[in-house]
């Protein structure tokens, strides 16, 4: 007998194969776009047969929602404390790996299919938990104004910049968002 005929069989792990296909379909949406991203390659960056990815998620556009909304709430960005927020989220925004999510977003308004998902998961997850974190007065419009200021901040780092990003505008992108959240501590009219 052989040390090939002792080797056990390999378990196969259902829920870690899926987080690596997703690991995967995240970094590949995030970083080139829907429309750029097959399902082959998304099984090759995770070692899978395309076929697993399509028995677990079906189709593309229901991998490109669960692997968004999942880098969504596994970074939980909205349960931070509230002090200082607008310091650490202009600089996970400036940051190479947490602006993965905007840029994720923004590279999604490109095509029909991936847009209509990135808008219901705008509304329906992070403008939803935004504005229950952020709390009244006026919560909704405090969360649009806030998601505002940091996509259009992402598109022109990350996709328009023609050089570093200068740190005054960083410092006014902190500014900024601390002001929309400090606004459930201002007086109501």
């Amino acid at each position: 007998m052989t040390m090939e005929d002792k080797r056990e069989p390999k378990r196969r792990n259902p829920a870690k194969t899926q987080a690596r296909i997703l690991d995967a379909a995240f970094e590949l949406f995030s970083s080139q776009g829907y429309a750029r991203t097959g399902m082959r390659e998304v099984a090759e960056r995770a070692d899978v047969a395309t076929s697993l990815v399509v028995r677990y998620f079906g189709t593309k556009a229901a991998l490109f929602e669960q692997a968004l909304v999942r880098a969504i709430y596994e970074r939980g960005f909205f349960v931070r404390s509230k002090p200082n927020f607008g310091e650490r989220m202009a600089a996970l925004v400036v940051g190479d790996e947490e602006a993965r999510i905007p840029a994720m977003m923004v590279l999604a308004i490109a095509d029909l299919e991936s847009r209509e998902i990135a808008q219901k998961i705008t509304r329906d997850v992070v403008l939803k938990s935004l504005a229950d974190w952020l709390g009244p007065p006026d919560a909704q419009n405090r969360a649009l104004h806030m998601l505002t200021l940091m996509n259009g901040f992402t598109i022109q780092t990350r996709h328009l910049r023609t050089g570093d990003v200068p740190p005054e505008s960083v410092r006014w992108l902190a500014r900024s968002l601390q002001a929309i959240v400090d606004e459930e501590n201002a007086p109501v009219n």
